[in-house]
């Protein structure tokens, strides 16, 4: 498999070029991705070119970058908010503590569970809407829904990697268990099951 130019195909801010862990499992995920948005992203959108919002930062200026895009080569990305290392927990149990910067292991099958669950949304939101662009009322309306199809396949990008980096599990895994799922929320979820194995190091 070539690599992966992750300034242009995958922008991020989560240093992906030197995360190997990460790399690695994004590299391997991403074409099991695209497989599953050919397989059950909007019907009939493959050959179009769509005048579509991309992110390619947290900063105002990145964040609504226009232009003509086949739907297919949609860069998305994954950008997580900026780290605070004076944040403090507001609520709960333990406010007033510092924010973790690591998940305690105590929480991360709560965690696990709470990223599984948000992360079927995004992809079930695309699939409930595969067929839904052939009858747009109007080129604006069509738009606008390839707008959101494409946003909702952006989400699940940060969530993966949040599940790889809390339950230390490699995508690639997930990528390798779910080739053959019809459902990128069943990729997702495979992707945070507890490894049975040290993660890998480097």
């Amino acid at each position: 498999m070539s690599s992966i130019d992750y300034s242009e195909k995958i922008p991020n801010n989560v240093n992906l070029a030197e995360d190997r862990t990460l790399k690695r499992a994004l590299e391997q995920w991403q074409p099991n991705f695209l497989s599953w948005w050919d397989d059950m992203g909007p019907d009939g959108s493959a050959a179009s070119d769509v005048y579509l919002r991309t992110a390619v930062s947290v900063d105002p200026q990145g964040w609504a970058q226009f232009g003509h895009v086949k739907m297919r080569d949609y860069r998305w990305g994954i950008f997580l908010n900026p780290g605070d290392k004076d944040r403090k927990i507001h609520f709960g149990d333990h406010k007033g503590e510092d924010a973790w910067q690591d998940i305690p292991g105590e929480y991360r099958a709560n965690l696990r569970r709470i990223i599984v669950t948000q992360g079927d949304t995004e992809p079930a939101s695309v699939e409930q809407q595969r067929h839904l662009g052939l009858t747009a009322p109007s080129m604006y309306d069509l738009r606008n829904l390839y707008q959101i199809n494409v946003e909702e396949g952006r989400h699940l990008w940060p969530w993966s990697t949040c599940c790889t980096s809390t339950s230390g599990v490699m995508a690639a895994r997930k990528a390798k268990r779910c080739s053959n799922a019809a459902a990128a929320s069943r990729t997702t979820r495979a992707s945070c099951r507890p490894s049975t194995k040290k993660r890998p190091t480097g």
